[in-house]
């Protein structure tokens, strides 16, 4: 045929064909383990808005408990009210403790 290419151009395209196959596994790795990493920041990202969340319900319930036991609501506290509120706190520090973020490398591996 008159219209074909030189047997060394068809070489180079061969090549050059066959490099990019060999490094399709490399760059699908390279995205698998950027997803990855990815996922585990935006889950750490949750865990820390969560803790934050809870902090403050754990700072409001203490000021609260504060107030009920010197009294500045309606006089004296009652031992009733300022145990509620004592078990309350301990409730969101159990949460707390449960709900802390988990170390992952980006393996998965712990």
């Amino acid at each position: 045929m008159a219209d074909s290419l030189p047997a060394d151009i068809v070489q180079s395209i061969a090549i050059s064909n066959a490099k990019s196959i060999g490094e399709q596994p490399a760059i699908l790795a390279n995205m698998a383990l950027a997803n990855q990493i990815l996922n585990n920041n935006l889950q750490q990202q949750m865990f820390i808005s969560n803790q934050q969340a809870m902090n403050q319900i754990v700072m409001a319930t203490m000021a609260k408990c504060v107030t009920l036991i010197v009294g500045g609501e309606n006089g004296e506290p009652t031992a009733a009210a300022v145990k509620e509120v004592m078990e309350l706190l301990k409730t969101f520090q159990q949460t707390q403790k449960t709900t802390a973020a988990p170390v992952t490398a980006p393996g998965g591996h712990s």
